[in-house]
């Protein structure tokens, strides 16, 4: 094949690509993660708005979702027959991302090839709905040469993501722990360990363990 058309057809096949192809393929820092959130959260919102055929919804899904997030999405949260598939609002909705504070509450930790999104949400007792203090996550990873969203966690973000997104916490919780080791090291050594030194001094005194000499044993002690 001549070059000029070599050239030619690389041009045509570029021109023809998706324009969002290759926008995903870099997120630098917190304010590009937060925007890429917005628009994969937009994409999903856009599915209520007219039927389409489950190709269309793959489309318009796969610039930001694994395929494994956008089938458990799916299988959630669309419905319909015939190729005339929509999403429909409801209180309860599974792999939608999240409405965070994108604050300072909101901690991005990057990981290698990994990118997480954390917040902590302090427990609530009141009100119809109760819950426990917990952490809440999305995790981001490579996928097709683009980041895209893999996984929503709830109370099971990794540990060490957890001690880098809120350091204060995983130092507030390594003091206490350690006081409590600490402690648990001296009643062990008050208590439970044995004083050689005074039981060589009873055998000094040449004090026996019998009936007549108990009493002094526990009148030394």
């Amino acid at each position: 094949m001549d070059k000029r058309l070599k050239l030619l057809f690389l041009l045509s096949f570029l021109l023809i690509l998706p324009a969002n192809a290759y926008a995903n393929s870099d997120l630098d820092g917190r304010k590009d993660v937060f925007a890429f959130l917005e628009k994969a959260f937009d994409s999903q919102v856009s599915l209520s708005e007219k039927a389409r055929t489950m190709e269309e919804i793959e489309a318009v899904l796969d610039p930001y979702f694994t395929e494994d997030y956008k089938s458990r999405f799916i299988d959630e949260n669309v419905v319909g027959q015939e190729n005339e598939y929509l999403t429909y609002g409801t209180d309860f909705a599974p792999y939608y991302i999240p409405f965070y504070a994108f604050s300072e509450k909101t901690k991005v930790v990057e990981m290698e090839n990994e990118i997480y999104v954390v917040e902590f949400f302090p427990g609530n007792a009141e009100g119809p709905v109760s819950y426990d203090d917990h952490y809440e996550g999305l995790k981001l990873v490579i996928s097709d040469g683009s980041w895209k969203v893999a996984d929503y966690l709830y109370d099971e973000v990794p540990q060490e993501v957890i001690d880098k997104a809120y350091p204060e916490k995983a130092k507030e919780l390594k003091q206490p722990a350690e006081a409590d080791n600490a402690d648990e090291e001296m009643i062990g050594e008050i208590v439970f360990g044995p004083n050689f030194s005074m039981l060589k001094t009873f055998m000094e005194f040449g004090v026996i363990f019998r009936n007549e000499n108990r009493t002094i044993l526990f009148g030394l002690l």
